[in-house]
């Protein structure tokens, strides 16, 4: 308490508050072990039994397989599904949280997705339940589904995270078929499966989710600023085939440009197996850029954080918001994450009454460093170097 004679004192901070854009990206799997149910997974974490099923944090892909196989050994199951897919997710070479949100398959097909959906939904509460937030979703093997396809966009779009999708088709046509029910930023769709040498040292076909999502995971991780650059176009640790053929010719109208101009991920024969996509389907051009989407998720959540401590302050603290948020913008704009940026108080809606009333709005405008999807190189024969020749030819 302040004295009230003499002098008094008092400590602020006038300078910009840094503000950390996110760097790491937790997976959240939506899976099932057929012949497991949810007492037998609590008392392997070593949880009573609850009238939820068990959704579980992991510090990495190792540490969940092992889990997995531990639970596979002491109850001698036979469904391989999800250890397949922690594989893949472990092949990419990415250290990052993995969320498992188990369910019970039943042999009734409408019970057994509506189990998948409830472990979907329980993503919602993954943060109370687990201490961390899935910033990508996925449920492979039940993906292809109309219904879980739409559960997840539900849930990626209330969390402003990203889902993958797994299409079901036999040929390329099957697959851009398949795509007319899509149209959202936050579905990544993939086509088709893979083949991979799986932990029982077996070739098999699996979907691509969950090796896009380590792909992303371990791109958002290899740098500070990972998070805007693209997965695609690179090396798919693990991969040895794919179930369906996909024609690659560079330059050249093909099934794998196709696919991409149809908002498909898929997997290409060049240098090793590659992802070739990094499209969303949202019918706004702009923002079926996946990289874009992701870049502008991060600085909002990183300006939404840094703005928060101003809630319930005197207005005088907006000062110091709009010039943190512009040292971040600054900061990106430096590390080649933006091109440009403008930040402003908008003079149209901070009127008399919306200031009396304490709501105030700052427009933040920025472009982000496009990803490179084209590139045209153009070859022209000249003859401007002909005297050369006859010098050359001319030569004692």
């Amino acid at each position: 308490m302040a004295a009230q004679y003499g002098v008094n004192y008092n400590i602020s901070n006038g300078a910009a508050s840094p503000i950390k854009v996110q760097s790491d990206t937790p997976i959240g799997i939506a899976a099932c072990i057929k012949g497991t149910n949810k007492e037998m997974l609590y008392t392997k974490a070593g949880y009573e039994s609850t009238d939820e099923m068990p959704i579980f944090a992991f510090s990495n892909a190792s540490k969940a397989i092992d889990f997995t196989k531990d639970l596979i050994k002491e109850n001698n199951l036979q469904d391989f599904r999800l250890l397949d897919s922690l594989t893949c997710i472990d092949n990419q070479d990415v250290a990052c949280v993995i969320i498992i949100s188990f369910f019970e398959e039943s042999d009734e097909e409408a019970t057994n997705l509506t189990n998948c959906l409830n472990a979907i939904e329980a993503f919602k509460k993954a943060k109370h339940r687990t201490g961390f937030t899935p910033d990508i979703i996925i449920a492979p093997y039940y993906s292809s589904e109309a219904g879980v396809k739409a559960k997840l966009e539900s849930i990626a779009s209330a969390m402003n995270i990203t889902a993958i999708v797994d299409l079901y088709a036999t040929n390329t046509g099957e697959a851009i078929n398949a795509m007319e029910a899509f149209s959202s930023k936050r579905l990544v769709a993939t086509w088709p499966q893979v083949q991979i040498l799986n932990s029982q040292g077996k070739y098999a076909y699996v979907p691509q989710s969950p090796i896009i999502a380590g792909m992303i995971a371990h791109t958002d991780g290899d740098t500070e600023y990972g998070f805007s650059d693209s997965y695609s176009n690179r090396v798919m640790n693990g991969v040895t085939g794919v179930e369906h053929f996909i024609d690659f010719v560079a330059g050249e109208d093909c099934d794998a440009d196709r696919l991409r101009k149809n908002h498909i991920s898929t997997c290409i024969l060049c240098e090793g197996y590659r992802s070739w996509g990094g499209e969303t389907s949202d019918e706004d051009t702009i923002w079926q850029d996946l990289a874009r989407v992701r870049t502008f998720d991060r600085i909002a959540i990183a300006a939404q954080k840094a703005s928060f401590k101003a809630i319930d302050k005197k207005a005088s603290e907006l000062y110091f918001i709009k010039i943190s948020v512009e040292e971040l913008l600054r900061d990106l704009k430096g590390a080649k994450v933006l091109i440009g940026y403008e930040v402003s108080w908008d003079e149209e809606r901070n009127t008399d009454a919306n200031i009396s009333a304490g709501k105030f709005y700052l427009d933040i405008k920025m472009m982000n460093n496009p990803i490179v999807k084209q590139i045209t190189l153009e070859l022209i024969y000249s003859d401007e170097w002909a005297d050369d020749l006859v010098k050359i030819i001319s030569a004692d």
